[in-house]
């Protein structure tokens, strides 16, 4: 039984820092674009929503495919695919300039982190059992978080001293990491349980699953949570401190550049995620319960996003951008175990697929719509409306939870 546990848990971190190779090219032009969007050969605060949506979008007609794709090949395959395309993204993103070029380098973005985040979500599925599934999703959440540590720190202070194309250079240094982790020392586990599962489903019988009341409102929460913490306020973060505090900030006697301080804010998450999520995880397999705690972070979630819009000192505002961070942690530990614990029961495949695509839309509109949304009605709108809708979720959750409390 032990050499069963380190076989699950040394494959799951295998395919997590692939990922984490992967993603630092991605995470940071969450931090750099909103600020050095000129340099980037675009012309508006426009373009750069569209262009930190499109690789979300272009996963909704994906997650189908590449869910078929999964249930006919192994995981090792498909990571090896979307070592290569990562590979050849950030460099490309060191050649763009219009939005034509840098739209379709982000669609290129979507397919590779489709068959990331699918294969990690299998990879837990194959190898966990009841009683360690939430901790094995936060050991996967939290080692691939540090692909996001490196782009958005790393990211940031390279762009803001030497210039985006030397930070694009750096995440294509990065992300040559994941070709031979895929290669030597992912195992290749064969997809037949999957593939039987995907032979079995119906479209009746997808229909019946998408009506029933426990997955439709894990999908549409965590669809809505993931528009919020994952799509806009990732996207919005630099616009948000250069709107309260201008262009630099000045902390402890440092100048700052907005993007090197959102790079900062971020980081701290990614820095803790690997400590944090298997902890999360972990608490959530016991008898407190995943339920309890989503309920509970969707409340404190929503009093954080209302705060921002108060004219605090700086060390204050920035203790809530920090408890916010702490609430992205918890909550997308616990969407991503609620999803997997659906997925158990059910069709897995389909699930996992079904989750895949909601949270993948959630992510799109949150840029797209955030950005809309500041260019209408301004910056303390677009925050307080994310409060109220976290607040209505935080509602349903804690008075009418539509999973079981008890796992």
């Amino acid at each position: 039984m032990p050499s069963d546990i380190t076989h699950s848990r040394r494959q799951v971190v295998v395919f997590a820092l692939l990922t984490a190779a992967c993603v630092a090219s991605d995470a940071m032009l969450y931090v750099t674009l909103p600020v050095h969007w000129r340099e980037a050969g675009l012309s508006s605060l426009w373009e750069v929503g569209v262009v930190l949506s499109l690789n979300r979008l272009a996963r909704l007609p994906l997650n189908p495919l590449i869910g078929r794709l999964y249930s006919r090949l192994s995981t090792r395959t498909c990571a090896i695919f979307a070592a290569l395309l990562s590979l050849a993204i950030p460099l490309g993103y060191a050649f763009a300039s219009g939005l034509a070029a840098w739209a379709l380098l982000r669609v290129l973005w979507g397919l590779a982190w489709a068959l990331l985040k699918l294969g990690g979500l299998f990879t837990v599925m194959d190898v966990a059992k009841e009683n360690d599934r939430g901790y094995l999703i936060g050991l996967y959440t939290g080692t691939y978080r540090l692909g996001n540590l490196a782009g958005m720190l790393g990211g940031g202070l390279l762009a803001d001293a030497a210039g985006l194309d030397i930070a694009f250079f750096a995440g294509a240094a990065v992300a040559s990491l994941a070709l031979p982790m895929a290669i030597f020392l992912l195992k290749t586990i064969p997809p037949s349980a999957r593939s039987k599962d995907a032979g079995t489903l119906t479209m009746r019988s997808a229909l019946r699953l998408l009506r029933s009341k426990e997955l439709a409102w894990v999908l549409v929460t965590c669809l809505f949570v993931t528009l919020i913490i994952e799509g806009f306020f990732m996207s919005t973060l630099s616009a948000l401190i250069a709107h309260h505090w201008g262009e630099a900030v000045t902390l402890a006697g440092v100048a700052l550049g907005c993007a090197t301080l959102a790079g900062v804010v971020q980081s701290l998450r990614w820095g803790w995620d690997p400590v944090l999520a298997p902890l999360v995880g972990r608490i959530s397999d016991g008898r407190l319960g995943r339920v309890t705690m989503f309920a509970g972070g969707c409340w404190v979630a929503a009093t954080l996003f209302a705060l921002t819009t108060l004219n605090l000192p700086l060390v204050p505002w920035l203790a809530v951008l920090l408890a916010i961070q702490l609430c992205c942690t918890t909550m997308t530990t616990l969407s991503d175990a609620l999803a997997t614990d659906v997925a158990s029961r059910s069709q897995a495949v389909f699930v996992i697929t079904a989750y895949t695509l909601a949270i993948d839309l959630g992510a799109a509109l949150g840029p797209l719509g955030g950005f809309a949304v500041l260019a209408l009605w301004g910056m303390d709108a677009a925050y307080l409306a994310a409060a109220l809708l976290l607040a209505l979720f935080a509602m349903k959750w804690t008075f009418r939870p539509p999973v079981p409390r008890r796992r």
